[in-house]
């Protein structure tokens, strides 16, 4: 199954108002002036980042996608993945880490659907892959 996440747009956003605002009102240097305008292009940029996971019968596959430009692909066997932890994020948010044995640690974090953690549970028992659950996701479980 696919699951889609976007950039949280909220924090981007109001950085980006600021960066505009202190470009109109002071008057600054040119080399400061270029700093804040690319920026302002870099923060403008990643309004269009997804995230892409998908969840096979042996292998999960990462993405970073500009617009439908893949910039980061990773695909995780079975045999790779240590474990899987899951944990409570934010007050109401779940996650999931993914730990692999080389190369960097995946994140699932606001990702739609949200059967998302069902998934990965199930492909973990049909795979032999130890999980851990806190006991704040627990909570949320309920």
């Amino acid at each position: 199954m696919v699951y889609f996440a976007r950039t949280q747009r909220e924090v981007l956003g109001c950085v980006l108002v600021l960066i505009i605002l202190t470009i109109s009102i002071n008057d600054l240097s040119k080399w400061l002036l270029y700093f804040q305008i690319i920026f302002a292009l870099v923060i403008l940029g990643s309004f269009f980042i997804k995230y892409k996971f998908e969840i096979n019968e042996n292998y999960l596959t990462y993405q970073i996608l500009f617009f439908k430009l893949p910039l980061y692909i990773k695909r995780i066997d079975s045999n790779q993945t240590i474990q899987i932890k899951f944990k409570r994020i934010s007050w109401y948010t779940k996650g999931a880490i993914i730990q692999v044995k080389k190369g960097v640690n995946i994140r699932v974090v606001n990702f739609v659907p949200n059967d998302v953690f069902e998934e990965l549970i199930n492909f973990a028992d049909k795979n032999g892959i130890p999980y851990t659950k806190t006991k704040d996701y627990f909570i949320l479980e309920k």
